[in-house]
């Protein structure tokens, strides 16, 4: 089915005139590149709403994270631990920094990795642990930190799904030495591409500000003071960021609604478990994510090509990266949890759906389950 006849988009970027005004001001700035008020603006203003953490704008999570390992001093020799179950840029990250990637099972309770399985994978070449808050889902940040600082080992923050989400009623992005985000047309606020990490340590923030731009330095034209990279975020997608961070709490607002309407419908229905949730953290609401109890693989996928063909666009979880050729040579034993998720589990339209659209969705998706 093309895009055309969708009806229930799995995500709709939420852009209004804001956004367009902001876009429309970078460009008759003249500042259409890195440089630009928007940039330090969109940074200053995402560290307020973590309240605290030194931000640095970037062209997308996936190089935020590349660029937090850099400046953690991370690379070749270092073990990295890093969940099993994830997005391919938590694992690409580690490998072109030159560590080596450990891979961990997750929790079936939590989704997030497994603090038991994770001290067992701990060697001398252990150098930090990147942690996954997993389709919003925060992890057990108290006791993965109290390990972390037991072992003298850094913690990196794959915050790519989890803008919003909270752990003990903070905000996640605060907790270990850096955390990175994203905000691709898919995430709660978006940029277009793009991505922010943020550190505790305002020296780190500006190493990696270096390390952003070929690692020039900031008072002489050309003269290379780090082997550094192109990260840059541009002015004109700082300025949508700026745009949109006014209106964040109303983004996580509409689509937590929409996640308790499914709660609220799915919750007694026996062939189906919903996303993790306890009374110590708060989900992002991202992607709203259910498992189908053991429906296997096969099934699954074709309940998602049913429901496409009645306009609803739904998509599989991610795979678990032991099974991908490029990260199998990483993976030792089993990843049971990792592989179930995996297999029987699927996302629903999450935002920019009426109660009358969830019903149907939600009707549709029963009727392809029986």
């Amino acid at each position: 089915m093309s895009k055309s006849k969708i009806r229930y988009p799995l995500i709709k970027p939420f852009i209004e005139s804001k956004e367009i005004n902001n876009v429309m001001s970078a460009l008759k700035s003249g500042w259409i590149s890195a440089n630009g008020a928007f940039v330090p603006k969109f940074e200053k203003l995402f560290s307020k709403y973590l309240k605290g953490g030194h931000a640095v704008a970037v062209s997308s999570c996936t190089s935020a994270l590349q660029l937090g390992l850099a400046t953690l001093g991370i690379g070749k020799g270092d073990q990295v631990i890093v969940p099993n179950f994830t997005f391919g840029a938590s694992i690409n990250s580690i490998i072109h920094c030159g560590a080596t990637p450990v891979l961990v099972d997750v929790e079936k309770e939590t989704w997030t990795i497994d603090l038991k399985k994770l001290k067992k994978s701990v060697t001398s070449f252990t150098k930090a642990i990147m942690i996954v808050h997993i389709y919003g889902q925060p992890c057990k940040i108290d006791a993965i930190r109290k390990f972390a600082r037991k072992n003298k080992l850094l913690i990196i923050e794959d915050c790519a799904e989890a803008i919003g989400a909270k752990y003990k009623n903070r905000l996640i992005g605060l907790d270990g030495d850096c955390s990175c985000f994203s905000f691709v047309p898919s995430k709660t606020i978006t940029t277009g591409e793009g991505g922010m990490v943020v550190f505790k340590n305002k020296k780190k923030a500006e190493k990696a500000k270096l390390l952003r731009s070929h690692g020039i330095s900031f008072n002489e034209s050309y003269w290379h003071k780090e082997a550094g990279f192109n990260f840059r975020m541009t002015n004109l997608q700082a300025a949508l960021g700026v745009a949109q961070m006014g209106k964040i709490k109303k983004l996580i607002g509409q689509r937590k609604k929409i996640f308790n309407y499914y709660d609220l419908k799915l919750k007694n229905y026996k062939k189906i478990s919903l996303l993790p949730s306890n009374n110590w953290s708060e989900n992002s609401y991202w992607l709203y994510t259910i498992t189908l109890n053991n429906i296997g693989e096969k099934k699954r996928d074709k309940i998602l090509v049913n429901l496409l063909k009645k306009g609803i666009e739904t998509k599989p979880v991610f795979y678990p990266l032991n099974r991908m050729m490029p990260y199998k040579k990483y993976s030792k034993g089993s990843y049971n949890i990792s592989n179930y998720l995996s297999a029987n589990s699927l996302s629903l339209p999450s935002s920019g759906i009426t109660r009358n659209a969830q019903d149907y969705i939600i009707e549709s998706l029963i009727k392809e389950i029986n």
